[in-house]
């Protein structure tokens, strides 16, 4: 992926432009795209740490799975905590509820430690062995233990972030996991301008994933309040892809994963308005109070740059979602 750095910029941005109107998508996205994707490269297969962490999260549905048509910036990554000093089970020892939050919270304060010793200096080192100019990178000031990269940018878009954040996690789970190769748009229509146009990925299995986002509805519609954080229509709308995928029915035929995954959960990020243990008796709420579907209809309008090819109405989401809900009750 180097070798595309070396050409100038008026040939990166011809490049760009052409892949972006060939799919119809803005050029800052195939920019930054490439720009995800090389971070991915450096982390996993350049840096020591790489085998010390896994890709998770919506960027993985759409890099790795190709399930989503949705531009997704920033990098899921789990951090073995084995890096931090903790046995490979040791998170998992029976705790009192005050006893383990307080265990979270130290996690938590050595992962940001670590993120802020350890890693950034190593990707800082990656970037000057393999002449990467213009890069730099921080931690975010709104969160310790996420990592903001300033890549030079040719392209300008508000809908975009304007850096590439690796969201680090200790605390999160490895299993199932595989190897994804991955590739961004540009290389996939100019390979030959790439030593190495794909790169290969662990990657944490795409039903698990599924479960994840349908355990984030199910909270969200538990909500006490009508607040919705900003971009989170992105969940909805990504496991809406997952069900016509043929994601679902592989994770309906898990229902021991979805366990595992609530389990995980309770144990590290408890919430008790969750209602998480409802899920195998009432079954999955996933359809948000009406305040709330205002909210997230309006945060889903403002993603559209985000979104390429034929993508749903928010409507048509959530009757998809009614749906899943139904069909998952027939499960129990």
């Amino acid at each position: 992926m180097i070798k595309f750095l070396s050409l100038s910029e008026s040939e990166q941005t011809d490049l760009f432009r052409i892949v972006a109107e060939d799919m119809s998508i803005i050029e800052a996205v195939i920019e930054k795209d490439f720009w995800v994707v090389l971070m991915l490269d450096i982390l996993f297969n350049h840096s020591k740490f790489g085998p010390y962490f896994a890709f998770k999260g919506g960027t993985s549905l759409s890099k790795a799975y190709h399930v989503i048509r949705r531009f997704s910036e920033d990098i899921d990554l789990i951090l073995d905590w084995r890096l931090l000093g903790y046995g490979k089970n040791e998170p998992w020892l029976q705790r009192s509820k005050t006893a383990q939050r307080k265990f979270n919270d130290q996690a938590n304060q050595k992962a940001a430690e670590w993120i802020k010793d350890e890693l950034i200096p190593e990707l800082q080192l990656q970037f000057r062995i393999l002449k990467i100019s213009n890069i730099s990178l921080q931690v975010a000031v709104d969160d310790t233990q996420t990592v903001e990269i300033f890549y030079p940018r040719y392209q300008e878009d508000q809908s975009l972030l304007q850096v590439i954040r690796l969201e680090i996690g200790p605390l999160a789970a490895w299993t199932p996991c595989e190897n994804k190769e991955i590739l961004s748009y540009v290389a996939g229509q100019f390979p030959q301008l790439f030593e190495n146009p794909s790169t290969v990925i662990p990657t944490v299995s795409i039903k698990r994933t599924f479960w994840e986002k349908a355990t984030i509805l199910h909270k969200e519609a538990n909500r006490k309040n009508s607040r919705v954080p900003e971009r989170y229509s992105r969940h909805y709308y990504d496991l809406y892809e997952m069900c016509y995928a043929g994601v679902k029915e592989k994770a309906f035929n898990d229902l021991e994963l979805l366990q595992q995954v609530i389990c995980f959960k309770e144990k590290f990020y408890a919430d008790n308005s969750a209602r998480y243990e409802e899920v195998f008796t009432k079954g999955l709420k996933l359809i948000p109070s009406q305040e709330q579907k205002k909210l997230l209809k309006e945060d889903y309008q403002k993603t559209q740059n985000m979104l390429f090819g034929d993508f749903p109405s928010f409507t048509e989401i959530l009757t998809r979602l009614e749906q899943l809900e139904n069909e998952f009750q027939t499960k129990l």
